[in-house]
């Protein structure tokens, strides 16, 4: 009887559970609701009426920031490898040769960070439809900005300005969007800057019927700065792909920028040097101080430098230290960051002495994220909105100097 007692009394608390749950709903539809709630939430879907579709590769439009677009046709950021190919990495500063599909910096390739569109037009709005090709995110980074498109316009004489982002149902991978509308109907510059922590597999520009489009104005510099680096540089964790740090620095530098940033995964791997150093550049930014160890940065370094030196003997090369993070608040300091920093300072130095004129070292640890450096991370070590936008500040009036030399 007792036994019995104890199977009806649960029986009646699952009931009782499975009825609370159905009166509320579930976590997702409240979740809804708020779109409901407030109207200022919801997003509102391309409205195919009045729209010509682009696409954004063909002229007068046209994709900067991924430096093998025209030879790959597609969104990466890096040329993939043949699969029997080897890297070799520099764990505590041993050379250790893996097979290339365990070196993920080709897998975050596929991430669009710092691709762009660019041209000119009068439309007074703006959408997109595509697909990206994952769906979900991260725990600490916005949708709109690991998955997201913002657009910038700009009138003569005057600043970029962001006008949107996409916001869309990021458990699929289809999405159409309307990002503006109204806009003044005179000629303006528009960037599009693609998602920072997920892949294109393709898009379409809606532009009204019957508006003028251009090429896009030409950048002041026609060639681009190569940035290799981090989570960081690939834009964790900014909120739109307009504020990691090298779309901003091209708005600001009025020049095209390649993303080279590998989540985790930038290592200084002198086979992945050799990729970049094909490229034709105004200068390469070496930025991955986040991803290896003070050992394998010692070991690292001095070939991926020589390796861009024997390509580009007289071009700027900028080595640029960690950015603070939790482990430089005084109360819990860490050596870490500062022997990654001196890593990169001894070099720097070396270099100089032997006669290198053209290498330089950008030093972070000196406030370049302000006295309160603590509140520009998300997470102790990934940027916020904010500590992007102070980098930049602090880092475009030494690298203009620079470009200038």
């Amino acid at each position: 009887m007792k036994k019995l007692t104890t199977k009806v009394l649960l029986a009646f608390c699952v009931l009782l559970w499975a009825t609370c749950i159905l009166a509320s709903g579930s976590p997702e539809k409240m979740e809804n609701d708020i779109k409901k709630i407030d109207t200022n939430m919801a997003w509102l879907p391309a409205n195919g009426d009045g729209l010509k579709w682009y696409l954004p590769y063909e002229a007068p439009m046209k994709i900067v920031g991924l430096a093998w677009f025209d030879q790959l046709h597609n969104y990466q950021r890096l040329p993939q490898p043949e699969p029997t190919a080897t890297v070799t990495q520099f764990p505590q500063g041993v050379p250790t040769v893996i097979p290339v599909e365990n070196c993920f910096a080709y897998h975050l390739a596929r991430h669009s960070a710092g691709a762009q569109v660019r041209f000119r037009t009068d439309s007074t709005s703006v959408s997109l439809q595509g697909a990206t090709t994952e769906t979900g995110g991260m725990d600490h980074m916005a949708f709109t900005g690991s998955g997201g498109f913002d657009v910038y316009m700009k009138w003569d004489g005057g600043p970029w300005k962001c006008f949107g982002v996409t916001r869309t149902d990021h458990s699929k991978c289809e999405f159409s969007a309307t990002i503006v509308t109204h806009v003044e109907k005179t000629m303006h510059d528009v960037i599009i800057n693609f998602p920072l922590y997920n892949g294109v597999k393709n898009l379409a520009v809606g532009l009204d019927e019957g508006a003028k489009v251009e090429a896009a104005t030409p950048f002041q510099n026609p060639k681009p700065i190569v940035w290799y680096g981090t989570s960081i540089q690939q834009g964790g964790c900014a909120t739109r792909p307009g504020m990691a740090s090298s779309n901003i620095l091209s708005r600001m530098l009025d020049q095209e920028i390649i993303n080279l940033g590998f989540s985790g995964n930038g290592k200084g791997e002198p086979e992945i040097a050799k990729i970049l150093a094909g490229i034709d550049a105004s200068a390469f930014l070496l930025d991955y101080c986040w991803n290896v160890d003070a050992k394998g940065l010692e070991a690292s370094l001095p070939g991926f430098i020589d390796i861009i030196r024997a390509n580009h003997p007289e071009l700027p090369i900028i080595l640029i230290a960690p950015t603070p993070g939790t482990n430089s608040i005084p109360e819990i300091h860490s050596r870490v960051i500062d022997e990654k920093s001196e890593v990169m300072q001894r070099e720097w130095k070396k270099r100089v002495q032997a006669g290198d004129k053209n290498i330089y070292f950008f030093d972070t640890l000196n406030g370049v994220l302000g006295e309160d450096f603590w509140e520009c991370t998300v997470d102790g070590v990934h940027l916020t909105d904010m500590g992007f936008y102070r980098f930049c500040q602090a880092f475009y009036p030494f690298l203009e100097d620079v470009l200038k030399k």
